[in-house]
């Protein structure tokens, strides 16, 4: 039988439609038109999926189809979009944004798009954050080579201003004091050059992991007093007095889990340094006390001589290698950060605080054997 024009006209319409609809739900983006009074006018699956994503549904049409959503006017199941948002954070961390283009036609209506922006938002954070981890590490080179400069090349200058005086003076001029005191000087400096190229080289050693750790149980005592006695000519040589006796009371026969090699190690460069920064005429106190649960505190009091207590501190708790040290060869200015980064290493705690002007508490809470 023939269908009459107006016939194939209602199947042509509804053969476009279908196309309209195919093609609408295979379209990234959210898609819908609707009039002013919010009747859908058509719109795809995503528009829907998306409204519900981003949590501009309500409550209690949530859970509904597509079929169900669209026989309703738009905004009595997603009233926000009256408002016109241009960007939704979604409930799972997703983000949207949305467009709207009022359509200058006889319904007076507006297309409304929503597309899933989560990728680009995360791509654009990936982003920031590589240029900001890469100015922070310039940074960190920034001031690395401004404090390496400093420790190599206030020694180098000592070294080749002595060498300048003893080459340019004729061989009678310059007595045999004052000769070997020009040595004495290059002699320091150029051990002050190489102590802190060796601690600098080991601290970029352990901030690579390169450093084998064993922990084991061993006697506090003996450790420490070996560490005392390997520093007896720093403490000769910068006329500093050591008291440990109060310390070496408390710790007594008490065990304690460690890395024998690298807390000797550790404790050694810390009580090195402290001694040095000190400076001729003062005294380093050692302490100790227990501590619940199962923790040995050790002490060590410094009155500080040669920088200021800021300094100290910084070098404990951030790494910041002390400056005003870097011209004598007992101790390097990385002293005391190689000493924390040791010692944590160890699982030893270690923190540091002010006493007064001059004063600085060093602490290291070790975990004793039961």
């Amino acid at each position: 039988m023939a269908l009459t024009a107006s016939q194939n006209q209602t199947a042509v319409a509804s053969s476009d439609a279908e196309l309209l609809q195919v093609t609408l739900n295979n379209v990234a983006c959210g898609v819908a038109s609707v009039r002013a009074d919010g009747a859908i006018i058509t719109s795809n699956e995503t528009f829907y999926d998306m409204l519900r994503r981003a949590g501009l549904l309500k409550l209690e049409f949530v859970s509904k189809k597509q079929d169900e959503l669209v026989a309703l006017p738009l905004y009595s199941f997603s009233p926000k979009l009256r408002d016109r948002p241009n960007q939704i954070a979604g409930l799972t961390g997703c983000a949207f944004e949305l467009q709207y283009i009022d359509l200058q036609d006889q319904l007076g209506g507006t297309l409304i798009l929503i597309n899933d922006i989560t990728s680009r938002r995360r791509d654009e954070q990936e982003m920031r954050d590589v240029v900001a981890q890469k100015e922070v590490m310039e940074q960190a080179r920034t001031t690395f080579v401004s404090q390496v400069a400093h420790h190599f090349r206030t020694p180098l200058n000592v070294i080749l201003g002595y060498i300048d005086i003893l080459a340019a003076g004729d061989a009678n001029d310059i007595d045999a004091s004052t000769r070997n005191s020009y040595l004495g000087f290059i002699r320091e400096s150029a051990k002050a050059l190489l102590l802190n190229m060796n601690e600098m080289m080991e601290i970029i050693r352990l901030q690579r992991n390169e450093q084998p750790v064993e922990l084991e149980v061993r006697e506090l005592h003996t450790l420490i007093s070996g560490a005392i006695d390997e520093i007896q000519p720093v403490l000769v040589a910068e006329d500093v007095e050591l008291d440990a006796k109060a310390m070496l009371a408390v710790i007594g026969t008490s065990c304690v889990r460690m890395d024998a090699r690298i807390a000797r190690r550790a404790i050694s460069s810390l009580l090195r340094t402290s001694a040095v920064l000190g400076g001729p005429g003062s005294v380093l106190k050692l302490g100790a006390r227990t501590s619940e649960p199962n923790s040995l505190i050790v002490v060590v009091e410094i009155e500080v001589g040669r920088t200021d207590v800021r300094s100290i501190l910084d070098s404990i708790h951030s790494g910041e290698p002390v400056k005003e040290i870097s011209l004598t060869g007992n101790a390097s200015g990385y002293g005391l950060a190689l000493s924390a980064m040791l010692l944590r290493l160890c699982e030893i705690q270690v923190s540091a605080s002010a006493m007064g002007e001059r004063g600085v508490c060093i602490e290291m809470v070790f975990s004793t054997s039961q």
